[in-house]
Parts: structure tokens; C-alpha cells; sequence
């Protein structure tokens, strides 16, 4: 079985990551139904997918200097003006696979402990339905 680095899995806003970024997340979920009626064999439970959702989440250690990436303070500005966004995820490598689909920043978090290094939480939410790529070389 192929493994993949968890480094190697990025989460791409507009084509620019989140500068400090320490880990990624990609939840995708199905609404379902329930579609059990009397007849129902052996009264077992019946599904019916309904509404598909994508929600994506990245974690990282604060760091004012963003270079070509992006900072904490321009994700703000995305979430602040309802801003959509492409979000890319996937594996960096080449011929990997990935999704992409429209987004909105939902959420921000940042965390000052006194006797730690700041971190912060960003949340997006897929806007309709995504697509799939393939990394070029």
C-alpha cells in the first residue's frame, strides 16, 4: 500500500497556501434520508443520499511575513468581504490527483498561549460542486 507524507498534502487558496501552515484538512459528507417505509426487508434502515457538502481546514503557527503566500491578515480580508476563493487540495506531486471547487472563508481562529508559539485555524466551505486535476510536472 502507498503512503503519502502528510507534508506533501496542501491546501491552495487562489494558487497561494497559507504561510505556517502545519497540517490540512478535507471533509466531504452526504445529507441522507431516511427511506425506510414498512416494507422495508427485515426492518432494516434505508438510505437516500440528498445534499453533498466539501469543508476544508488548515492549522498553522502564526507568521507576519507572508512572502508570495498568504498571511493571516489577508485570509481576514477574504472572510471580512465575503470573498470567494478557489480552494485547491491535494498532493503536490506530479500526476497526483487533486480537487478544486469555489470557497468561502467560514471561520479564523488564532491562539496566543503565554508559554507557546501563536497558531491559528482557518475553515473554508466548497460553493457547489468540485472538480478533479492532475498535478502537472
Amino acid at each position: 500500500m502507498g503512503k503519502i507524507a502528510g507534508r506533501k498534502i496542501v491546501l491552495q487558496v487562489d494558487t497561494k497556501t497559507l504561510v505556517g501552515y502545519r497540517s490540512h484538512s478535507m471533509d466531504v459528507t452526504a445529507d441522507m434520508a431516511d427511506a425506510t417505509t414498512g416494507e422495508s426487508t427485515n426492518q432494516w434502515k434505508e438510505q437516500e443520499p440528498m445534499y453533498k457538502g466539501m469543508e476544508f481546514s488548515v492549522e498553522g503557527l502564526y507568521d507576519p511575513t507572508s512572502g508570495d503566500n498568504l498571511s493571516l491578515d489577508d485570509v481576514y480580508d477574504l472572510l471580512a468581504a465575503g470573498t470567494q476563493v478557489t480552494a485547491k487540495y491535494g498532493n503536490t506531486e506530479a500526476g497526483s490527483k487533486y480537487y478544486q471547487v469555489s470557497a468561502y472563508v467560514t471561520s479564523i481562529s488564532e491562539s496566543a498561549p503565554h508559554d507557546d508559539l501563536a497558531s491559528y485555524t482557518v475553515n473554508l466551505v466548497a460553493d457547489g460542486e468540485p472538480t478533479t486535476g492532475t498535478v502537472g510536472a
